[in-house]
This record gives structure tokens, C-alpha cells and sequence, in this order.
């Protein structure tokens, strides 16, 4: 058993007691399951897929934009980012990163 594992576990027991609805618990406890079943190289996969590329900028448009970096300076990160995303693999990033 590993976190995502707990994590759908909790999900059922918060269905059980009425907490969330079940059309929510089992969306929840579907994707939990399923990365429990994932290593690091399908969650790479993933990444690379392209799947969270949207998500991942907008964490990082956050995250400069709470920094207080000029926004020249958010541009060229975002430029870089968007860069990395197209010329390397996830695996490589975990690495070099």
C-alpha cells in the first residue's frame, strides 16, 4: 500500500459516512487507484504526454507573479518553461533538475 492508496482509502470512508457524495468519492478514489499503480516512469509518461503542461504554467505563472519578479523576467521563465517542455523529457528534467 502506498499514499495513494490511503488516500482512496480515505476517500471510501468519507463516502461511507456521507461526507461527499459518491459521484465525487468515485472519481476520486479512481484516480488515486490508478496512480497507485504508477512508478516514476508512467508518471513521466504522463508529463511528457503533454496532459499538465496547462496546469504546470499556470502554477508557475503563480508562483512569479507572488515572487514579485518583474514581468520581463516572468516572460523569459514562461519562454523557458514552454522551451523545456518542447526539447526535454521529463525523466531528463527529474534528473538534471
Amino acid at each position: 500500500m502506498n499514499g495513494y492508496s490511503i488516500i482512496a482509502d480515505n476517500y471510501r470512508h468519507l463516502m461511507e459516512q456521507g461526507k461527499i457524495s459518491k459521484e465525487i468519492a468515485e472519481k476520486e478514489i479512481r484516480i488515486y487507484e490508478f496512480l497507485a499503480t504508477c512508478d516514476e516512469t508512467d508518471k513521466c509518461i504522463m508529463v511528457d504526454s503533454s496532459a499538465f503542461n496547462d496546469i504546470i504554467k499556470a502554477y508557475l505563472r503563480m508562483a512569479v507573479m507572488n515572487a514579485e519578479i518583474s514581468e520581463k523576467s516572468q516572460d523569459k521563465v514562461l519562454s523557458q518553461l514552454r522551451w523545456i517542455f518542447d526539447e526535454k523529457q521529463a525523466k531528463e528534467v527529474l534528473r538534471n533538475g
